[in-house]
């Protein structure tokens, strides 16, 4: 095993400050790329696979998580939060250092519970960060300094957006920006289908509904128009748009796209509930 002190000087530009991200699936892969310009940046997964994503793109890349942290300034955390148990020995090596969580509907409390000497901040990011287009949520555990939320909006700042709330909104931010790119991926496909099924070339289609959803997008931010406004400005009396919003009226769509988010939310609040139980237990 290459010592620490090797490291120090195979890896490691002293001039930099270092991050380790704990789990480089396709989001920590994301930030190291953003990152490894202005930062020491270090990779750690369990396969070959995920290691060698992280040689490609210029990062540190190593399967020792402990070795990472001891090296790092900040550590993301960005494994399932299913996987968090196997991070606890990690504990002793995160002394005095700012922890970053991304675990979908893991507390701060929690994470300040099994790593009591560390710094720690919550993020959500979404998969968008692979071109610089996520919408960033941050929040602030009891632990954390003003000058952590800095840092880490300014790190999550590379990746596109960035808001920091309360860390009571974080589950339904989860739902709605975690999953958001899933979920109006749906409904895109939905619509895709529909013209598909109307008669037009799937290609065509698929082009002009993207360009569709951009212009939309722009309208809604430029105008600051409600989509309840924008939409009845499109409606006309027993026009098309009417018999299409009738038509999803009568499929429930709308209340399927709520229960969905509230159903996700759920969802971050059960893994989270979970999770404090078992850190309760442990």
């Amino acid at each position: 095993m290459v010592s620490e002190a090797l490291w120090s000087i195979q890896f490691l530009d002293p001039g930099k400050q270092t991050l380790a991200i704990i789990g480089a699936g396709k989001i920590g892969t994301a930030i190291l790329r953003a990152l490894k310009d202005e930062w020491n940046v270090i990779g750690t997964g369990r396969s070959d696979e995920t290691i060698e994503r992280v040689r490609r793109i210029g990062a540190i890349a190593t399967k020792d998580n402990a070795m990472a942290c001891r090296m790092a300034d900040v550590i993301i955390l960005s494994v399932k939060p299913s996987h968090l148990k196997d991070l606890l020995t990690l504990s002793r090596y995160l002394e005095g250092k700012l922890v970053i969580s991304v675990l979908a509907g893991v507390r701060t409390s929690i994470l300040e519970s099994e790593f009591p000497k560390a710094r720690v901040v919550r993020a959500m990011p979404n998969i968008n960060a692979i071109i610089g287009e996520s919408v960033t949520a941050i929040s602030a555990g009891r632990s954390a300094r003003e000058s952590d939320v800095e840092l880490a909006e300014r790190i999550f700042r590379k990746l596109g957006d960035v808001f920091i709330v309360p860390e009571e909104y974080m589950d339904p931010i989860t739902a709605l920006i975690g999953s958001g790119p899933a979920l109006v991926s749906e409904i895109i496909d939905a619509m895709l289908l529909g013209a598909v099924a109307a008669g037009m070339p799937r290609e065509l289609a698929y082009r002009m509904l993207l360009r569709l959803i951009e212009g939309t997008v722009r309208v809604l931010e430029e105008t600051g128009m409600h989509p309840a406004q924008l939409r009845d400005l499109v409606t006309t009396p027993g026009g098309t748009t009417i018999t299409g919003i009738s038509i999803m009226e009568e499929m429930r769509v709308k209340s399927g796209i709520i229960y969905a988010i509230k159903g996700a939310s759920d969802r971050a609040k059960e893994i989270g509930a979970h999770m404090e139980r078992v850190s309760v237990i442990h």
